[in-house]
């Protein structure tokens, strides 16, 4: 690819490579927040506290997880896109001429 880092290259990779539907994105969180929800759900039919708490401490660090991982990957998909578009409009003005 055009002159790409290959950080870039591989966050390209894994966008077009993720799942694209709707249903597909959600088993792949599922296994993340439904035993949490369970949990939580469990220590609110028994009144027990520490199980909604750990329910609770697992959402928020899957949530912290996903935030991270989007300020990494979207400056990354940015510059990656940004050289492709340059190289492209490049190609576009020299065929013009």
């Amino acid at each position: 690819m055009h002159n790409l880092t290959r950080e870039e290259k591989l966050t390209l990779t894994r966008y077009l490579t993720e799942p694209r539907r709707r249903i597909d994105t959600f088993f792949a969180y599922a296994i993340y927040f439904v035993p949490s929800l369970l949990f939580g759900l469990y220590g609110m039919l028994k009144t027990d506290f520490l199980a909604v708490a750990v329910g609770y401490v697992v959402l928020f660090g899957l949530v912290l997880y996903l935030i991270s991982y989007q300020r990494r990957a979207t400056p990354l998909l940015r510059s990656a896109v940004g050289k492709l578009v340059e190289n492209c409009g490049a190609a576009n003005k020299t065929a013009s001429d």
